[in-house]
């Protein structure tokens, strides 16, 4: 689940921090990461929750301009896949997943906006019955309105997943999802703090589901 946290923290305050402990809190799951600069222009992020996932993500910033970056970001990801795990009892087999966020960031005075696509490609370890392998990609746009001491953000996201497993026609389907945050753009004793809410509506069935989901979390990163 790491990608949303860690894209999220590093967009609002990549250039305030070089490096950074950031924290998420969803209901009952938590996730921890930490991200550092390698060079100007790339950072490496590490990251872990509470449902044994574990992630390693490279991400790359170009300047195109004194208002325009292009940025790019790619993520490794580990977990155990609960098929084996909780049915079959059979520990150390892995599900696999590749994402990928490519965007445009274009930044004005007081605000900014982004356009970006994203791809996840998960795979399942046992290879023999799959149930989580799927393609899913999105569109999304973005913006945030900065002030003194805080800031919004506004984002409209819309998926698309396809099945690749042996559930016919599950992991797939259409979905919209909106967000909304609010963070500070000053440190609190070195913490960047931030609440976020997330309404996600499929249209029709979007893996299995056709209600409504609203979500909201918080947490921070401190700098160092």
């Amino acid at each position: 689940m790491s990608k949303k946290a860690m894209a999220f923290c590093c967009l609002v305050i990549s250039e305030a921090v070089q490096a950074g402990f950031s924290v998420s809190i969803e209901k009952d799951l938590i996730e921890l990461g930490v991200s550092a600069a390698v060079t100007d222009k790339s950072y490496l992020y590490i990251g872990a929750d509470s449902n044994e996932w574990l992630g390693i993500g490279v991400g790359y910033q170009h300047r195109l301009s004194s208002q325009w970056t292009a940025n790019a970001y790619y993520e490794f990801g580990l977990e155990d896949d609960w098929l084996m795990n909780d049915a079959l009892e059979v520990d150390g087999v892995k599900t696999k997943s590749h994402f990928l966020d490519f965007s445009t960031t274009h930044r004005f005075d007081d605000y900014s906006t982004k356009l970006g696509i994203t791809g996840e490609f998960t795979r399942n370890g046992f290879t023999w019955i799959t149930v989580d392998d799927s393609d899913k990609y999105s569109m999304y746009a973005s913006v945030a309105r900065y002030f003194q001491s805080l800031y919004v953000t506004g984002r409209y996201e819309h998926h698309y997943a396809i099945d690749r497993s042996d559930m016919i026609d599950f992991n797939q389907g259409h979905a919209n999802e909106w967000e909304f945050s609010i963070g500070t753009m000053r440190s609190i004793w070195k913490i960047y703090p931030y609440l976020k809410a997330n309404i996600l509506s499929p249209n029709g069935t979007y893996y299995g589901s056709q209600s409504t989901n609203v979500s909201c979390s918080m947490g921070g990163t401190i700098s160092f």
